[in-house]
């Protein structure tokens, strides 16, 4: 009778708990099914363009060239030619003395040299009275005598110590990415404490005609250029840690175009050397199209050497792509990278939430009549709050991915803050471009990570609508002002207008790259009173103004190209801490992009080589395991007269 009761109780429940699970199916089906759609079928397919790529008549052609055919030889007599020259031993020879040099030798090298700075300022002070700076020659060699101190303490060779040190292993080995054996070499001959002597009195007699910190600064940036020459990784990672930062320096956007040249470079080296892994794909040809378009669009302008520039610094930052690609060859440096965007970001994201909370956020970009309730806009470090909330949607989806990983308690409670750190730092940009990209990637993310999530749309969608209506915060009245009476709205509409014109007469060749070249065109046909635009506020109408049709072509292709090799990549991804970091990739590039309808968001030069260095890691991660040990070949053997020339189209 006991069974039958509990039968009974169960009988009425099977029909709820199918429905229930015929609901959590119905996303998964939904999305199959959206997958079998033509679109589907498209967007999937980025394995049949590799193989369209690698088989198409070019690529046999090329394949079949004598170029190609002399190319890895080439490259191996090159490579020989470079390591067994005389300057190359000699090269060696000293970065081995230096490495196996004892910290105390280095110590005297430097208490010499502040010795010899502190007299320095004892001379100017004396004898020539008035001298400018010499406290700061003062304050130099004090120092430097200081670290010359702690460096006697150790009698062991720099290379041992660096290796026992916690916090320069770290760098060393974990951020710059050197390896151990790199950095040990025994049977290099190390200085002698008399030659340190010797090279700090030098120094030290230079220092009576240049300022010590001019001295210590150009054995800084020697050493910073071989290191960054010698490990492209570090090109990429500390571009992409310290690229919002740049501003503190006089010309940011040069010396981020410096460090990505000197990793370009520095990456082709190791290629030549056999290094480095090389592949290319669909959509890197898309990149590299993209980039040749600036490259000639440096010839072809109307706003002169600025434009030029431009054209040309944008170019050099697309290499950023190339390095990511290239270079985040497994996921250890992938987590690095990803690590690197995400301390920046949220450093940027604090320093803009204490300028809201310390009342130094800026109302130069509201309309204070229509939006009394918003006492001003955060910028941070980027001087704009549009581009500060383009730099925080763009990395925000890792935050989220972050969080939606596996960890410890502590851990993830770090996640947790670092999540809401950018969550307010975006909502206080005010920016509802910004509001509604990230809303859409959001929206993405959930349905890619998990279908059954898009329920959690529908209370959303239902609620939002009665939010907008009803409520009365700030959040709300500031989406809902989203309208052609708004005046940032009406004044976009109102250049739209004109670009429009502008547009017509240039629709093939595009005016040039830049807000020089915008400057110069634009005003003749402007409506009357918004002749200061510096752009278009609009990401696809600047291509079409700059490039012409060609331009945004080229832009839409690398879109396209770029979304099919994501979405092929999160379908076969079986890792899941690897497919939450590259739907958060996507999913970040997706957030611009919307945004990009309603503003130019890149306009500013490292919003551009943070969007394609994203991009970069998203392929990168698609990539990954890939056709490894068949891109490790040796590209040449002496007992073999068969050469390869290494480049892999995936």
């Amino acid at each position: 009778m006991d069974a039958q009761k509990k039968r009974h109780d169960h009988a009425p429940r099977k029909p709820i708990a199918a429905f229930f699970a015929f609901l959590a199916a119905l996303p998964v089906r939904f999305s199959s099914w959206l997958a079998d759609t033509f679109l589907g079928r498209l967007f999937h397919a980025y394995d049949k363009s590799c193989g369209l790529l690698a088989e198409s008549r070019l690529a046999r052609r090329f394949r079949e060239s004598r170029v190609y055919r002399m190319a890895a030889p080439l490259r191996y007599r090159t490579a020989r030619l470079l390591t067994d020259n005389a300057l190359t031993k000699t090269g060696k020879s000293l970065l081995s003395t230096l490495r196996y040099t004892t910290t105390r030798t280095y110590g005297v090298l430097f208490g010499t040299f502040g010795i010899y700075t502190i007299l320095v300022y004892a001379i100017q002070h004396f004898f020539f009275s008035g001298t400018q700076g010499e406290k700061s020659v003062l304050f130099t060699g004090i120092a430097v005598s200081i670290l010359s101190l702690l460096l006697l303490l150790s009698g062991k060779p720099l290379c041992y110590d660096l290796q026992e040190s916690r916090l320069l292993g770290y760098l060393l080995y974990r951020v710059v990415g050197l390896r151990r054996h790199q950095l040990v070499k025994k049977g290099a001959r190390p200085m002698s404490p008399a030659v340190g002597f010797l090279l700090g009195s030098l120094l030290g007699i230079a220092a009576f005609f240049f300022h010590p910190l001019y001295i210590l600064g150009i054995i800084f940036a020697v050493s910073l250029f071989f290191l960054l020459l010698f490990s492209p990784e570090l090109c990429l990672f500390s571009s992409l840690l310290l690229a919002p930062f740049f501003i503190f320096f006089e010309r940011p956007s040069v010396l981020l175009c410096a460090i990505v040249l000197i990793g370009v470079v520095g990456y082709l080296l190791k290629i030549l050397l056999g290094k480095r892994l090389f592949s290319f794909g669909p959509v890197d040809f898309s990149v590299l199209f993209l980039m040749g378009g600036y490259l000639l669009l440096s010839f072809f302008t109307y706003g002169g050497a600025a434009s030029s520039a431009r054209a040309l610094m944008c170019a050099v930052l697309m290499g950023g792509y190339f390095l990511a690609v290239n270079l985040l060859t497994s996921p250890a440096l992938i987590n690095r990278a990803v690590n690197a965007l995400l301390t920046s970001g949220t450093a940027v994201a604090l320093i803009g939430l204490v300028q809201q909370f310390t009342g130094n956020a800026i109302a130069d970009w509201l309309d204070s009549a229509a939006f009394d309730y918003i006492s001003g806009r955060i910028t941070s470090v980027f001087e704009n709050p549009n581009i500060l909330s383009v730099y925080l949607i763009l990395l925000f989806p890792f935050a989220v991915a972050r969080l939606l990983q596996k960890a410890s308690p502590l851990r993830y409670a770090g996640n947790l803050l670092v999540f809401c750190i950018f969550m307010a730092a975006i909502v206080y940009t005010w920016s509802r471009g910004a509001w509604i990209g990230v809303i859409t990637a959001l929206v993405v993310f959930l349905f890619a990570v998990n279908p059954a999530t898009v329920y959690l749309l529908i209370p959303v969608g239902v609620g939002t609508p009665l939010l907008l209506k009803f409520a009365s915060s700030p959040i709300a009245e500031r989406l809902a002002s989203a309208n052609l009476g708004d005046s940032s709205i009406s004044y976009r509409f109102g250049i739209w207008q004109g670009a429009w014109r502008m547009i017509g007469d240039h629709f093939f060749g595009g005016i040039g790259a830049g807000e020089s070249a915008f400057t110069a065109v634009y005003p003749y046909y402007a409506l009357s009173g918004i002749e200061a635009a510096t752009h278009t506020h609009s990401l696809y109408m600047q291509y079409l103004v700059e490039f012409g049709i060609a331009g945004l072509v080229l832009f839409l292709l690398f879109v396209f190209l770029f979304y099919q090799c994501a979405f092929t990549h999160w379908r076969d991804e079986e890792n899941e801490k690897l497919r939450l970091t590259a739907i958060a990739a996507g999913c970040g590039i997706l957030a611009v992009l919307i945004n990009g309808f309603a503003d130019h968001v890149f306009y500013n030069s490292r919003i551009f080589f943070l969007f394609f260095a994203v991009a970069g890691i998203a392929v990168a991660l698609s990539r990954v395991g890939k056709t490894v040990e068949e891109r490790s070949k040796p590209l040449y053997d002496e007992g073999n007269e068969t050469f390869s020339l290494d480049v892999d189209f995936s």
